[in-house]
């Protein structure tokens, strides 16, 4: 071979390994591009490497991407995150020029396109709910927890009394005491047990409830099977408790605190919340024709009485999952239709607190499996050993009798 073939090869060999040696050096630089980011209002959790719990998350997305991924927390640069909003943001995103393929890119925030804020407080999914919309949900508000610092305040509320507006179902307090026209009692057992209330006050009506209770016509009473209510409520963390059970804070704040000392929500995918009700039956008066009072008051203005009470049991839980809530909601529907076997595997990975009020104590006692559900949802009212405690009211105006509808 002469020198100039020789030559050539060499210069060949050093052109080619120049341009290998700058594709080298260009990978190792970073690439910056700008583009833009859409920030869910949601979060999620992750596990970060090393870690064995779980932390929250942002739910991110580029342009042009269906899918949300999960970004830690902080790791756009000058951006700071407000569960809640969404964003549409514009950003620098660089890749470093790292030969591992695992290198994490950086963001840093140049722009704030769009900040929307968006609701994100817990819904009720309903199931079943067979309640009418003239009757007043006084279920949770008088509740309190076995065995917790929440006591149960039970009111003196019965068919016939009468409150200031004012008061009337929020606390059933301020009772006005003048003395009532006499009144019909129907209780509407399959067989209607019906019996006058020539006094009208709170002492004379629990006589009447435990004539009633002792009559045939209760005996032969068949107490539904149905649920008349059955909800659930997707939950970010405990603390949404609060918007779920909106008039008994109390009872809320406790369920907070007992999720949280006797759940362990750390690995977690989901958190729901339950309610079941279930009807027994009501206690109601005629529409009275010469009016409510023997001496009319001389301004009646804002009284309300109480034309009907029903009466029930009902279920409050929370629910921990490893899986996601809809395969726990699919799970759960099983209760009401078929047996808990089918969904063996959801509940087996899953947690339950479940608080169960069943007398007019209004006391609830705690449960902590589905089997628990279970017992109750077969037998609500203890093979009639309770007809529980009210749960709806009606009230009227004693003016003109009109309906009283509660502004909430």
């Amino acid at each position: 071979m002469n020198m100039k073939n020789l030559s050539g090869i060499l210069l060949l060999f050093l052109c080619t390994f120049s341009v290998i040696s700058c594709d080298k050096e260009a990978d190792f630089k970073d690439k910056v591009k700008v583009i833009t980011i859409y920030v869910s209002g949601e979060t999620s959790t992750y596990t970060p490497s090393g870690s064995k719990e779980s932390i929250e998350c942002m739910l991110v997305k580029e342009d042009g991407e269906s899918e949300y991924s999960k970004l830690p927390m902080r790791s756009i640069n000058a951006f700071s995150y407000e569960k809640g909003h969404e964003y549409v943001l514009k950003v620098e995103k660089t890749k470093p020029g790292n030969p591992s393929a695992d290198a994490a890119p950086h963001y840093r925030l140049i722009e704030i396109i769009e900040d929307n804020t968006i609701d994100i407080s817990p819904k009720w999914e309903t199931l079943i709910n067979d309640s009418r919309e003239k009757e007043t949900d006084i279920s949770s508000r008088y509740l309190g927890i076995h065995g917790w610092w929440c006591i149960a305040n039970p009111p003196s509320v019965y068919v016939g009394a009468v409150f200031p507006e004012s008061t009337f179902a929020t606390s059933f307090d301020k009772s006005v005491t003048e003395k009532k026209q006499p009144i019909n009692l129907t209780f509407n057992f399959q067989i209607p047990y019906m019996t006058p209330m020539e006094d009208v006050r709170w002492i004379q009506y629990q006589k009447k409830m435990q004539e009633a209770i002792a009559s045939k016509e209760y005996k032969d009473f068949k107490f539904p099977t149905r649920p008349y209510i059955v909800q659930f409520a997707e939950l970010n963390s405990l603390d949404d408790l609060s918007l779920c059970i909106n008039d008994n804070e109390s009872f809320a704040n406790t369920l907070v605190k007992i999720g949280k000392q006797e759940l362990d929500i750390q690995p977690v995918k989901s958190l729901c919340v339950g309610k079941v009700v279930f009807k027994s039956f009501t206690v109601s008066m005629d529409i009275p024709v010469n009016g409510v009072f023997v001496e009319p008051p001389s301004n009646p203005d804002g009284l309300v009485y109480v034309r009907s009470l029903t009466y029930g049991t009902s279920a409050y839980f929370i629910i921990a999952s490893k899986y996601q809530y809809q395969e726990v909601l699919s799970a759960l529907r099983g209760p009401f239709i078929e047996n808990y076997t089918n969904h063996e595997e959801v509940l087996k990975n899953s947690q339950i607190i479940l608080l169960t009020v069943s007398d007019i104590n209004q006391t609830a006692n705690i449960g902590h499996s589905f089997a628990d559900l279970q017992t109750y949802l077969n037998n609500p009212f203890m093979d009639g050993y309770t007809y529980g405690y009210p749960i709806f009211c009606k009230g009227y105006y004693v003016k003109d009798n009109n309906l009283y509808v509660e502004q909430r």
